[in-house]
C-alpha cells in the first residue's frame, strides 16, 4: 500500500526564503536529482551492463567497449584510455592531456563508428561526433589514488579504503558534453520513449560508465603486473564515485536555464510538501525509513574529512541531523498520547538550531519515503524553454509584474561600492566562462553576464516614463533592444523558482554558492566543496551499484555509503587473469 498523505498538501517555499545564494547552495543531492533519477530507473527497470572488450597495455593505453542493455534498446559507451602524463593535466575542458575519452551511442557501435570516434573526439572543437552519438566524455586519473589501487591489487590485496575515502574516486570528470555540442544528438531528438529521455541523464550515464572504466582499468592493470593480482572487493568498487569539478561557468548555466531550474526546484518542493504530511505511524515503512536514513546520513557525514569554507563543517551537519533524529521519540509520543498518529512534518520540522544544510539533508531523506511519488515527479523535469512575449499586454501590467515578482531585483543598490565591479564573458585563450573586474578588461569583451537587477532596473526606468495603457508590442516597435528583456520577464511570469535572488556583477558575489545548486541540488553530487569561492570540486555515484550489481534484486538505499572499513575483512576476489595479446578481462 502506498504512503497515505494528509488530506491539504502545502505549497512550496516562498521564493523570496528559497532563492538566495545561501538558501540554494544549502539543497542537497535527493532523490530527484539526475544522478539518482537516473540510478533509480536503471534499478527499476533491470538494466544490464556488458563489458564487450577491453584492452589494455603495460602503459595504460587500451580501448573497451560497453554494451548497456535498457528495458527496450541498447546504447553502447566506446571508451579509449591513454598514458597518464603529468604535464598539461589542467581542468580546463579544452585541453588534450585527458587520461580517458569516451563517446555514448544509441544503439550498437559499428566498426566504423568505434574508428571515427577515435579520430574526431581528439579534435574536440574540431570534430564531430555521428549522427547517433548522445555524448562526448573525457576524465583524468587521480594519480596518486589510481596509482595506490593498481598496486595493491597487483600485491594481492585490497587499497587502503581510509586513503581512498579521502578522494572518493579513481577518475575525474573533465567534460560531459552532449544536447547537439560537436554534433551528439540534440536533446529534443530523443523522443519521448526514449529511456535517457530525461534532462542530463545521457551525460551522466557517460559519467557512470567512466566509473565503470576506471576501476576495470586498475583491475587490468594490476593483472598486468602480477598472475594473482586480486580484484577490488565489490564494497570497494561500490565506494569509489567519479569526481567531479566545476567552475564559473555553471552560474552562466543557471542564468540562461531558468525554466529548467524552476521546474527542478517545484517538482522537489511538491515531493516535500507530499512527503511532510504523509502518515507516520509506528512500524510502518515511512517511520523505519526516515529514523534508519536520518541514521545513514549522519555516519555519511561524520566520515566526511573534507575542509569547507563557503559551507557549514560536516561536524555541524552531523550534530543536527543526530538533533533532528533524537527529537523523533518524543514527537511520536507527544502524538500517541492525544490518540493519534503524527505526520512526517510533525516528527522533523522545527527541531531547535538545525542549520540550513542539515535541514536540506533532512529534506533530502523525505524525497525517499514515497519513491513512487518522487519518480513520477522525476519524469516531468523535461520543458520548453522557449522565451515568448505578449505585445498584448499593457505597459502597467508588465510592470506591475516587476514590483511583484522582481521586488528583490528593484531593491538592489547599483551605485554602492562594488555593486556593478564585474564582468562575465568568454576566456579567449581557454575557451571557458570568466568574471572579472569591468575596469581590467579590454575593449570589445562580449559580456555574457546574466544581469537580472540591471535588466529589471532599466525596464523599470523606460516603463516609468510610458503610458500604462500603451501596448507593450507598441513600445518594443520603437525600443526592440528591449525585446530581450520583455520576453524573459514576460515567460517567467508564472515561474517563482526561476532566478536567484543574486547580483552576480557585485564584487561580493560568491559563485560557488549557485555552482553548488546546480552541481549538488540538480546534478546529484555529494560532498562538494568550493575552491577559492570560484569552483566546486565534488563526488557523484558513490555507493552506487556497479554493473554487476544491475538486474539483480539488491535492496536498500544505495547513496550515502559508509567507507568499508579494514576491520569488516574484506573478502579478496578471485585473482584476475594476466592479459594476453594485449586484452585484459
Amino acid at each position: 500500500m502506498a504512503p497515505q498523505p494528509s488530506p491539504a498538501v502545502p505549497a512550496g517555499r516562498p521564493a523570496a526564503e528559497l532563492m538566495t545564494p545561501t538558501a540554494l547552495s544549502s539543497l542537497q543531492a535527493g532523490r530527484l536529482s539526475s544522478a539518482r533519477s537516473l540510478v533509480n530507473r536503471m534499478l527499476r527497470e533491470k538494466w544490464r551492463v556488458e563489458r564487450r572488450s577491453l584492452t589494455v597495455e603495460e602503459d595504460g593505453s587500451g580501448e573497451a567497449v560497453y554494451r548497456i542493455h535498457t528495458a527496450d534498446r541498447v546504447m553502447d559507451f566506446v571508451a579509449f584510455a591513454f598514458p597518464p602524463s603529468s604535464q598539461e593535466r589542467t581542468l580546463r575542458i579544452f585541453d588534450l592531456g585527458w587520461d580517458m575519452m569516451g563517446a555514448l551511442l544509441d544503439g550498437p557501435a559499428m566498426a566504423e563508428d568505434i574508428e571515427h570516434t577515435r579520430n574526431e573526439m581528439p579534435r574536440l572543437y574540431h570534430g564531430r561526433a555521428t549522427a547517433h552519438t548522445l555524448t562526448w566524455c573525457r576524465a583524468n586519473r587521480s594519480l596518486r589514488v589510481f596509482a595506490h589501487v593498481v598496486e595493491a591489487l597487483a600485491a594481492g590485496r585490497q587499497p587502503d579504503t581510509v586513503a581512498l575515502a579521502r578522494v572518493g574516486y579513481l577518475m575525474r570528470n573533465i567534460g560531459l558534453d552532449g544536447n547537439g555540442t560537436f554534433g551528439t544528438r540534440t536533446f529534443l531528438a530523443y523522443g519521448e520513449d526514449h529511456p535517457l529521455a530525461v534532462p542530463y541523464h545521457a551525460q551522466l550515464l557517460s559519467a557512470y560508465m567512466m566509473r565503470e572504466l576506471s576501476a576495470d582499468l586498475v583491475e587490468a592493470l594490476a593483472a598486468r603486473r602480477s598472475d594473482t593480482a586480486a580484484a577490488l572487493d565489490p564494497r570497494v568498487r561500490r565506494f569509489l564515485g567519479v569526481g567531479n569539478s566545476s567552475a564559473l561557468g555553471l552560474v552562466l548555466w543557471v542564468g540562461n536555464h531558468p525554466v529548467l531550474v524552476d521546474r527542478w526546484i517545484m517538482l522537489r518542493e511538491r515531493a516535500l510538501a507530499h512527503a511532510r504530511g504523509l502518515s507516520a505511524a509506528p512500524g510502518t515503512a515511512v517511520r523505519d525509513t526516515l529514523v534508519a536514513l536520518l541514521e545513514r546520513a549522519a555516519l555519511y557525514h561524520s566520515e566526511d574529512v573534507n575542509e569547507y569554507s563557503c559551507f557549514t563543517p560536516a561536524e555541524r551537519i552531523v550534530a543536527d541531523l543526530r538533533r533532528v533524529h533524537a527529537a523523533i521519540p518524543g514527537r511520536a509520543a507527544a502524538a500517541a498520547a492525544e490518540g493519534r498518529v503524527p505526520t512526517v512534518a510533525e516528527l522533523v520540522d522545527g527541531v531547535e538550531a538545525v542549520c540550513d544544510e542539515a535541514a536540506e539533508v533532512v529534506n533530502s531523506v523525505l524525497t525517499e519515503l514515497d519513491p513512487e511519488e518522487s519518480d513520477r515527479l522525476a519524469a516531468g523535469l523535461t520543458v520548453d524553454e522557449t522565451f515568448r512575449r505578449d505585445g498584448s499586454a499593457a505597459v502597467g501590467e508588465l510592470r506591475a509584474l516587476l514590483a511583484e515578482r522582481y521586488a528583490w531585483a528593484l531593491a538592489v543598490d547599483r551605485s554602492a561600492p562594488g555593486a556593478v565591479a564585474n564582468t562575465w564573458y568568454k576566456s579567449r585563450s581557454a575557451e571557458e566562462p570568466r568574471c572579472g573586474a569591468t575596469s581590467e578588461l579590454p575593449e570589445g569583451t562580449i559580456d555574457l553576464t546574466v544581469d537580472v537587477p540591471g535588466m529589471v532596473q532599466h525596464l523599470d526606468g523606460v516603463l516609468a516614463a510610458e503610458d500604462p495603457a500603451l501596448p507593450v508590442g507598441r513600445l518594443l516597435a520603437r525600443r526592440p533592444e528591449l525585446r530581450g528583456a520583455v520576453e524573459r520577464l514576460q515567460s517567467l511570469a508564472g515561474h517563482a523558482y526561476a532566478v536567484p535572488h543574486a547580483n552576480i556583477r557585485d564584487a561580493a558575489f560568491v559563485p560557488a554558492r549557485i555552482i553548488r545548486l546546480a552541481n549538488a541540488a540538480l546534478y546529484g553530487l555529494e560532498r562538494t566543496k568550493d575552491y577559492l569561492g570560484r569552483d566546486l570540486r565534488g563526488v557523484i555515484f558513490q555507493g552506487a551499484p556497479t554493473a554487476a550489481d544491475l538486474g539483480t534484486d539488491a535492496a536498500g538505499p544505495w547513496f550515502w555509503p559508509a567507507v568499508p572499513r579494514p576491520a569488516d575483512s574484506l573478502v579478496l576476489e578471485a585473482p584476475v587473469p594476466a592479459p594476453s595479446n594485449g586484452a585484459a578481462r
